[in-house]
C-alpha cells in the first residue's frame, strides 16, 4: 500500500506531466534517446523552452541525460514513463470514442466486452477480410491491431502489451508472498500488478 509520502510524490509527478509540451517531449523520447535540437523539432518548440521542460522532467526523475562530449543525449528514465503517457492518451481516446460505460456514480467502468477495442462479432481476426498480421504466441495466435496484440478470449479480444516485467520464476502470482489483488477473468485468474492485469502464459506474464 502507498503511504502518504508516496502519494505526495505521485502528485508532484502528475504536476510535471500536466503540460502538453512536456507530454510531446516524452512521446518523442518514447521512440528513443534524443538531443535537445531533435526534440525541439519533434515537439515544435524552441530549444530554450525544451531545455526548461527537460530540467523539470529530470527533477522529477522522468528523464535521464548522458553526456557525449559536448552533446547531451536525453532519454526516458524507465519504461513506466512511456506507459503513463501512453495510458493517459489511450484513456482520453477511449473516452472520446465512448468505449467506457458510465455507472450511476458517473465513473467509467470497464466490462468484458469493452476491454478490447472490438468483439468477435464486430471483427473476426483470421477471417478472409482480416488484414492484421498474425503472431504465434505459445499455443495460440495473436493479431496485431492498432498497435496492440489481440488474443481471442471467449466473446471478445484481450489486448496484450509487451510481456510483463517479470516471469513466474522471479515472482509467482498467487504464491504465499504475493500481495497482488486477484481478479477472475473467464476460465483463469488475473493479478493486478503495477497498474496492469497480469495473466500467466507459459514462461511469462501477459499484461492485459
Amino acid at each position: 500500500m502507498a503511504d502518504e509520502r508516496d502519494l505526495l510524490e505521485a502528485a508532484e509527478l502528475f504536476k510535471a506531466l500536466s503540460a502538453a509540451s512536456r507530454l510531446r517531449i516524452l512521446r518523442a523520447l518514447s521512440a528513443g534517446p534524443s538531443t535537445v535540437t531533435a526534440l525541439a523539432g519533434a515537439a515544435g518548440l524552441s530549444q530554450p523552452l525544451v531545455s526548461q521542460h527537460l530540467k523539470l522532467l529530470r527533477g522529477n526523475n522522468l528523464v535521464s541525460v548522458t553526456r557525449l562530449g559536448k552533446e547531451a543525449l536525453y532519454a526516458l528514465a524507465d519504461g513506466h514513463v512511456s506507459h503513463m503517457v501512453a495510458d493517459a492518451l489511450a484513456h482520453i481516446q477511449e473516452t472520446r470514442r465512448g468505449n467506457h460505460m458510465v455507472g450511476a456514480s458517473g465513473r467509467a467502468i470497464m466490462t468484458e466486452e469493452n476491454k478490447a477495442e472490438h468483439t468477435l462479432a464486430e471483427h473476426r481476426h483470421g477471417a478472409a477480410d482480416c488484414t492484421h498480421e498474425s503472431v504465434q504466441h505459445g499455443d495460440h495466435v495473436d493479431y496485431l491491431h492498432d498497435g496492440h496484440r489481440h488474443a481471442e478470449h471467449e466473446d471478445h479480444y484481450d489486448e496484450h502489451d509487451d510481456p510483463a516485467e517479470h516471469t513466474p520464476g522471479e515472482h509467482r502470482h498467487g504464491g504465499a508472498d504475493c500481495t497482488h489483488e486477484s481478479v477472475q477473468h473467464g476460465d483463469h485468474v488475473d493479478y493486478v500488478h503495477a497498474g496492469h492485469r497480469h495473466a500467466e502464459h507459459g514462461d511469462h506474464y501477459d499484461e492485459h
